[in-house]
């Protein structure tokens, strides 16, 4: 039973060990309100991540495999629809909670669009 107990505690502590570093870091998030003329509640979510760097490799020294498989799997936002479409994900689990968090759209809401942008991404919408 000990072993088995063993066994299984490892297995966790590797699989947390080996999570998955975040690829962004998000730096602000802002929500905007206003009734529209129609008198219908309307909102924009703006969720802006940190810059992160452009990697370079040296020009005048050899790569070592190593060295090359991490400048292939390094990814930014602003050139990546993969991490954009995580980010998107993310911000509308963000806006969840800010609306929550103002009272605002308690009986539900819709976003109409999304707008990007090199370092965000925008959510627009209104309140059911």
């Amino acid at each position: 039973m000990s072993r088995l107990f063993l066994l299984l505690l490892s297995t966790v502590l590797v699989a947390c060990s080996s999570a998955p570093k975040p690829d962004f870091e998000i730096e602000k998030q802002t929500l905007h309100k206003r009734i529209n003329a129609e008198g219908q509640p309307e909102f924009a979510f703006v969720v802006t991540v940190k810059s992160t760097p452009r990697m370079d490799l040296a020009k005048n020294k050899p790569i070592s495999k190593k060295e090359l498989k991490k400048f292939a799997d390094y990814q930014r936002v602003e050139e990546s629809p993969e991490l954009k479409l995580v980010l998107e994900d993310t911000a509308v689990t963000l806006l969840q909670q800010a609306l929550k968090a103002d009272n605002y759209c308690q009986s539900g809401y819709n976003i109409d669009n999304v707008y990007w942008r090199q370092r965000s991404v925008q959510l627009r919408g209104h309140c059911l």
